[in-house]
């Protein structure tokens, strides 16, 4: 029973480092999404200043090739924004389906866990019913030698 229990102790072993491993890859496809999240912000305040700056040229004498050049600068900045949220939108199935993968592989250690509970009080009940015919045996032994019956 005790190699059955530490069979099963490293097959635990090996599915909690799977676990950890997995749990490891999710923090880095959280930081990765917090860092595109970051860039994202960061571009929406730079369109929203060149808009601003566009905005304004109105007020002052602006060649149309200035003009031109900084709406292509939005523009510029608006296809990167909706890269980066496609970006986003990718980092965030793949954090799903390493979730998924977790919770599967969390459910797998929990299952291995009760399990080998299970046969840690099988065994102790083992033990003790052995330790209880021993004690009987011992007791039978004494009571036979005396000769009373």
């Amino acid at each position: 029973m005790q190699q059955r229990i530490a069979r099963f102790n490293r097959i635990l072993k090996i599915r909690e480092d799977s676990r950890r491993n997995e749990q490891a890859v999710l923090a880095a496809e959280r930081s990765e999404e917090r860092a595109v999240i970051n860039h994202i912000s960061k571009l929406e305040s730079e369109k929203a200043q060149a808009i601003q700056d566009f905005s304004t040229t109105g007020e002052k004498m602006i060649s149309a090739a200035d003009l031109w050049f900084q709406r292509q600068f939005i523009d510029a900045i608006d296809t990167d924004i909706i890269k980066d949220k496609n970006s986003l939108d990718e980092v965030r199935v793949r954090i799903s389906n390493t979730e998924a993968r977790l919770v599967e592989k969390h459910k797998d250690v929990r299952v291995m866990e009760t399990y080998i509970d299970h046969l840690k009080e099988l065994n102790f009940q083992q033990q003790l019913e052995i330790e209880q015919n021993e004690l009987d045996d011992v007791a039978t032994m004494q009571y036979s030698r005396k000769g009373v019956y």
